[in-house]
């Protein structure tokens, strides 16, 4: 019966959408080649939807493949955004999971920060600046700092630290900001903050792995492979193993990259699941077919990972 209104639903979706929609079809194809890489296609057939009828069955897929790949932030984002949308119980399994993350928080605590996060912008950030100092809870920073990166509001959380440098004991998050905004403004940071041997591992995990984004925004791939594998000394070793490999493979050293780390399934997560593809599963056949989802992803802010293996896919036939 399950299989049956499955089947009623998917003809639903692809019958109701209006003609034009090539990219919500393409995207629908992908869905039964890989759901994960569904996702990019999705999101790129909703911002160009043109009818009520297209954004509506966009929104429906994404959540649904969202949810199905545990992709929370953006699920709670996209439900914000078509709250009409979105049915109230799928809302409450987006808070009932984001509670248990983000323990001790309340619900609570995470609805009213997120309200005044959502909002924030360069010119107007004082109140949530405000409502973080008060609560003076560092995972209340760390979900309100998500928020802002997933609504690429560099510029707001930038002017946050800079007129209040305490938000976080840890230099990773001002320091991606500055890198993403200016490598040369992230540089300035670095030398600030120093390399001081009393630092705990953690710290200078964190040290070494700006600099390794460092060089990478730089263009110079060797110099933050070197980085990314110095920081995987003090702590964090997955994490640096992961930004070795794409700064290795951004250098077009795809086989260095196969030949020094293993990569298990990745499901839920885009570039770990591409360098198992690669290394661990060789299929390069199946890397075709998901080409259109990497052109997507490609075609994003950061997106030269997926360009680079895009490109590769035509020297690999």
């Amino acid at each position: 019966m399950k299989i049956f209104l499955s089947f009623c639903l998917s003809l639903f979706f692809v019958s109701s959408v209006p003609a034009d929609s090539n990219k919500f079809q393409k995207a629908y194809e992908m869905e039964k080649v890989s759901t994960l890489f569904a996702i990019p296609i999705y999101e790129s057939s909703l911002s160009s939807a043109n009818s009520s009828k297209m954004q509506k069955a966009s929104v429906s897929r994404l959540f649904y493949l969202y949810k199905k790949h545990n992709k929370i932030i953006e699920a709670l984002l996209l439900g914000s955004k078509y709250s009409s949308i979105i049915p109230s119980k799928e809302k409450a399994w987006i808070w009932k999971s984001l509670t248990e993350i983000y323990k001790p928080l309340s619900y609570s605590d995470l609805t009213n920060v997120y309200v005044l996060a959502i909002k924030a912008k360069p010119d107007s950030f004082q109140d949530l600046l405000d409502h973080l100092h008060s609560a003076g809870q560092t995972k209340l920073f760390e979900f309100t700092y998500i928020i802002l990166y997933k609504r690429k509001q560099y510029e707001t959380l930038a002017k946050m630290f800079e007129q209040d440098p305490s938000l976080s004991s840890s230099p990773l998050y001002e320091g991606v900001v500055n890198i993403k905004l200016n490598p040369e403004k992230g540089k300035e940071y670095l030398n600030s903050v120093g390399m001081e041997a009393d630092k705990d591992n953690p710290t200078k995990s964190d040290l070494l792995y700006l600099l390794g984004l460092y060089f990478r925004a730089l263009g110079d791939y060797d110099a933050s492979a070197r980085y990314f594998r110095m920081s995987a000394s003090f702590h964090w070793g997955e994490r640096s193993k992961m930004e070795t490999a794409k700064s290795l493979a951004l250098g077009g050293n795809f086989s260095e990259v196969c030949q020094n780390y293993n990569f298990p399934p990745s499901p839920n997560e885009e570039v770990g699941q591409i360098f198992y593809l690669i290394c661990t599963k060789k299929d390069k056949e199946f890397l075709k077919e998901i080409q259109p989802s990497l052109s997507s992803l490609g075609a994003r802010e950061g997106g030269e990972f997926f360009q680079k293996v895009n490109s590769s896919l035509e020297k690999w036939q």
